[in-house]
């Protein structure tokens, strides 16, 4: 993990969605295993300000299937959850970088030429595109240019 499990579970709502003591990353493993509650979810697409459509594509499920999951108040899959989690994560580490939300909001939706002139909100569906993303916050957290 490259931030905080503690600031991994604020991302997702902390301990208002999540009723189980996390302090570990085999904490997590029980998480993921579980799943998260849709409330959850829908706290850290709060925080991203993406709509249901935007975090049901990064996802990788129906916008109809996440409406009708967030209707049923349901969990996500191990898998769902993971991509939260790694979302989450992200989101950590983006706010530490740019110090509040609106730069990295801006930043997000920005066609980077060391992404090859994509934005990084557009990365966020694949793990190799988070990875990437999470990759380009540490360079710009440390001054490395790319």
């Amino acid at each position: 993990m490259q931030v905080s499990i503690r600031k991994i579970i604020e991302g997702l709502g902390g301990d208002r969605f999540i009723n189980r003591p996390v302090r570990h990353e085999f904490d997590l493993i029980e998480v993921a295993k579980e799943g998260l509650p849709m409330e959850s979810v829908a706290y850290l697409q709060t925080n991203f300000g993406f709509t249901n459509k935007e975090m049901s594509h990064i996802l990788a499920i129906s916008e109809s299937t996440y409406q009708r999951r967030i209707r049923a108040k349901s969990r996500l899959t191990q898998d769902e959850t993971e991509k939260a989690i790694s979302l989450s994560e992200l989101y950590a580490k983006g706010i530490e970088v740019f110090r509040n939300q609106a730069d990295f909001d801006t930043w997000l939706q920005t066609k980077i030429p060391a992404m090859g002139n994509q934005r990084p909100v557009d990365m966020l569906t694949s793990m190799i595109g988070r990875q990437y993303v999470m990759d380009e916050l540490n360079r710009i957290l440390h001054g490395i240019f790319s």
